[in-house]
């Protein structure tokens, strides 16, 4: 899960120096850099989930583990699900602004940073 969401990441990241901006692609990809850190958290503690998309889901069974997501909650990272599905078809497609692509970004990278955090903390070498 970890390197998935690290890949994720990283495509944001490569997109976000290319010539044409391409926010829905980095909003995407940022989306599923969070969801696949919050699922690699409740992996690591043999917490099991359904197979989803809804951040705000995995964020709550992650507080359930450690409260200390709440801060995550308060980012709100949540926020970033819509990127998973809704703006990926043509019913609901939009293209998200540069701004909300930097946001989705620096979301995406507070969460690695809380994710990791934790999980060193619970003795994973990463």
């Amino acid at each position: 899960w970890l390197t998935i969401a690290e890949n994720n990441l990283k495509t944001a990241n490569i997109l976000t120096k290319s010539e044409e901006l391409v926010s829905d692609s980095i909003c995407f990809h940022c989306q599923q850099a969070v969801e696949k850190y919050l699922k690699a958290f409740l992996v690591f503690h043999q917490k099991d989930f359904r197979k989803t998309h809804i951040i705000a889901e995995l964020l709550k069974l992650c507080i359930d583990i450690d409260d200390s997501f709440s801060a995550l909650k308060d980012l709100n990272i949540q926020s970033l699900s819509i990127y998973a599905i809704e703006i990926r078809y043509p019913d609901d497609f939009y293209i998200p602004t540069i701004e909300e692509a930097k946001e989705a970004i620096s979301l995406a990278e507070k969460t690695k940073e809380f994710v990791v955090d934790r999980l060193k903390e619970k003795g994973l070498e990463l």
